[in-house]
């Protein structure tokens, strides 16, 4: 197939899109980010080391997803559950349970008893699973960042930044494993061939569906801590609060601020294709497209560098896919607008 890459630009002011006066945010640290350009569109003290809490399970639970391992059955043990305190799924050593719901266990219920197992589990000991952690966390580049617990309970230096953990959650997003968990407003797990129902703490997901995760978090040294992303026309907005008494209403404020940074682009675009064996040498196809986007995005087509006639008007003759940062955000079929018949010799 032939592909062609073309590319549509908008101008826009980005850096930082948009500002609030103190008392409008109560987070004491915040950034919105656009996942996948990384553009960040606002930004309060998120250089600033807090602790995070829980949204500490949003590497716990990726490190799971990476591993290929979500359907493997894990036999809970009494180290699994040492120190384990707070939120829990309430396990017992010799519970059998799978991977993939020890996830959902520790990304919906925080259960600080999963994200213990999975470490566990994982790499043999919290201490090495903390180790790899970290090793991700620099891969990411989170270099503000030290993990000492999987689940987040606040201890010996546990920490991080909003900006660095907007750019776990922009890692986090391209992972459709955890991110088809994370939007999950509820979900069965089965423990010992008993199933029960676990639901997610963040209560954004049920006010508007183009909240599609991701953490929420809370301890008393953390205070309320929430990392969001928000679906927009093909991009996603990624949301962190970290000590923050007004969360939901914070989350809520600066996602419908960000929206305004991005510009709608509907386009549409000809193609001419060489035909074969028709009465003329090029045949019309089109695509079109709408999507949000802070800057621009990348368009591929693919068709085949001829057609051989007879073609119909409306024939699917090849694809374009739009990109947003290297992202695939959508794909639109390349369909040609006339008909060419085959060509005849008259005597």
């Amino acid at each position: 197939m032939f592909k062609r890459f073309l590319s549509v630009f908008i101008a826009v002011l980005i850096i930082p899109c948009f500002a609030y006066a103190g008392d409008e945010i109560s987070a004491e640290s915040a950034i919105v980010i656009d996942a996948y350009s990384g553009k960040v569109l606002f930004d309060k003290n998120s250089a600033k080391t807090r602790p995070m809490a829980s949204t500490t399970k949003l590497m716990t639970c990726l490190l799971a997803c990476e591993s290929g391992r979500l359907n493997d059955l894990v036999c809970i043990t009494e180290e699994m559950l040492w120190g384990t305190e707070g939120s829990m799924i309430y396990l017992k050593a010799g519970d059998t349970i799978t991977l993939s719901d020890l996830v959902k266990g520790a990304m919906l219920a925080s259960g600080n008893d999963a994200a213990n197992s999975i470490a566990v589990f994982l790499s043999g000991s919290v201490k090495a699973f903390v180790d790899e952690m970290n090793l991700r966390a620099v891969e990411i580049g989170m270099l503000s960042t030290k993990f000492v617990t999987p689940s987040g309970l606040d201890k010996g230096g546990h920490s991080s930044t909003a900006h660095d953990m907007a750019l776990l959650a922009c890692e986090a997003v391209r992972n459709s494993e955890l991110m088809n968990i994370a939007c999950l407003t509820a979900a069965e797990i089965t423990i010992s061939g008993k199933t029960q129902t676990v639901y997610n703490h963040n209560k954004l997901l049920s006010a508007d569906k183009s909240f599609i995760g991701i953490k929420t978090g809370y301890t008393k040294k953390a205070g309320r801590c929430l990392i969001t992303a928000y679906k927009y026309g093909g991009s996603v907005i990624v949301t962190v609060t970290l000590s923050a008494p007004d969360d939901w209403n914070d989350h809520k404020r600066l996602v419908s601020r960000a929206k305004k940074c991005y510009k709608c682009i509907n386009a549409s675009q000809t193609v001419k294709i060489n035909a074969v064996g028709a009465g003329k040498d090029l045949i019309s196809a089109k695509y079109s497209y709408s999507c949000f986007a802070l800057g621009g995005v990348n368009v591929r087509e693919y068709y085949y560098p001829f057609v051989y006639a007879p073609v119909t008007k409306g024939q699917v003759l090849g694809r374009a896919e739009v990109y947003i940062g290297g992202e695939l955000i959508t794909t639109t079929d390349i369909i040609a607008t006339e008909g060419i018949s085959l060509w005849q010799i008259t005597k």
